[in-house]
C-alpha cells in the first residue's frame, strides 16, 4: 500500500495512472463517494487527476475535492499538467480573504476612484482623504465598470474591523455572467427587462447587502453615490439617506481634471471633506 492515493475522474486507464504517480488508485465512477470519503483518510497525500474528455467528469472531481477539503487548484491530467484549461460556462469569482492593513483605507469605485483625469495621485480624493485620516490608501478601482463589480470585490476582502470608502456609480452599468454592459441604451431584449425602475431596485438591494455585510464585520465605512442626472436619482438618494453611512455630496461636479477629463481637484477635495466629516462622526 502506498502513502499516496490518486483519485481519477474516470475509470479509463486508472491503474496505469496510479502506477505513473507511484500511488494507489481509485476513480469516481466505480466507487461510491461515501466509500472514497473513508478511503482518503488512510493516505498522507491525495491527488486529483482528470483523465477523460468529459467536462462533467472534471466538475465532479472538483465537487468531490471541495466537499472533502482536497486542494482543487492544481488538478492534474492523466500524465502531468492538464493539456488545456477547462473553462466554466459561468463567470466564477474565487478570490477571498484579501487583507486590509490597520493603517490602510480600502477604496472601491469606478474611474473617479481610480483617478482618471489626474496627472498625479495626491489630487485624487482617495489620497486626500487618506492623508486626513493618517492612513495609506488601498485603491481597488474599476474604470468603466459598475456597482455589480463593486459588490463582488467587497466580498473578496477580509472586512473585519476594516476601514472602507465605497463610491457607487449610476445604475446603468450592469454585469451579466461576467460581462459588463453599459446603458441606458440596452438592446431591444434587455430594454424590456432593465427598465429604470428595475435597475434602481437592483442597486438598492446591492447597497443593502453591502451595508449589512460591512456592519456584520464591524467595519468602519462610508459610501457615496455619483450619478448622472436621471429621473430616479433623487428618489434613490432619499432611500440611501436612511443609512447613517451614506454621504450626500451636493454640487459634486465643480471642475475638470488637469488632463482635461473627469472631475478635478476641487471636486475631489469636496468629496474628501464630506467623507471625512461623516467618518469621524459615526
Amino acid at each position: 500500500m502506498s502513502d499516496k492515493l490518486v483519485i481519477c475522474s474516470h475509470s479509463e486507464d486508472d491503474d496505469y495512472i496510479g502506477n505513473y504517480y507511484n500511488a494507489d488508485h481509485v476513480n469516481l465512477l466505480e466507487y461510491s463517494w461515501d466509500t472514497l470519503k473513508l478511503k482518503i483518510l488512510q493516505y498522507n497525500e491525495v491527488l486529483l487527476v482528470h483523465n477523460s474528455n468529459n467536462n462533467n467528469d472534471f466538475f465532479n472531481l472538483i465537487i468531490f475535492g471541495n466537499i472533502h477539503n482536497i486542494d482543487t487548484s492544481n488538478i492534474l491530467g492523466a500524465y502531468g499538467p492538464l493539456d488545456s484549461t477547462i473553462e466554466y460556462s459561468f463567470y466564477v469569482n474565487s478570490k477571498s480573504k484579501k487583507q486590509i492593513q490597520k493603517n490602510q483605507v480600502l477604496f472601491i469605485g469606478c474611474s473617479n476612484t481610480y483617478g482618471i483625469g489626474h496627472s498625479k495621485s495626491d489630487t485624487v480624493y482617495t489620497h486626500i482623504l487618506s492623508k486626513m485620516l493618517g492612513k495609506q490608501p488601498l485603491v481597488d478601482a474599476h474604470p468603466g465598470k459598475g456597482n455589480w463589480l463593486t459588490e463582488e470585490k467587497i466580498q473578496t476582502y477580509d472586512l473585519k474591523n476594516a476601514t472602507l470608502v465605497i463610491q457607487f456609480i449610476d445604475i446603468f452599468r450592469i454585469m451579466l455572467n461576467g460581462r459588463h454592459t453599459r446603458g441606458p441604451n440596452f438592446n431591444r431584449v434587455q430594454s424590456e427587462i432593465f427598465s429604470d425602475e428595475v435597475l434602481a431596485s437592483i442597486f438598492i438591494e446591492q447597497v443593502k447587502r453591502i451595508v449589512n455585510l460591512l456592519r456584520a464585520n464591524n467595519a468602519r465605512f462610508v459610501f457615496f453615490h455619483l450619478s448622472n442626472d436621471h429621473p430616479l436619482v433623487t428618489e434613490i438618494n432619499s432611500i440611501l439617506s436612511s443609512y447613517k453611512e451614506f454621504v450626500l455630496i451636493k454640487n459634486w461636479n465643480l471642475d475638470t481634471g488637469d488632463l482635461g477629463n473627469h472631475h478635478g481637484v476641487l471636486s475631489h477635495t469636496l468629496w474628501a471633506e464630506n467623507l471625512f466629516e461623516r467618518l469621524t462622526n459615526l
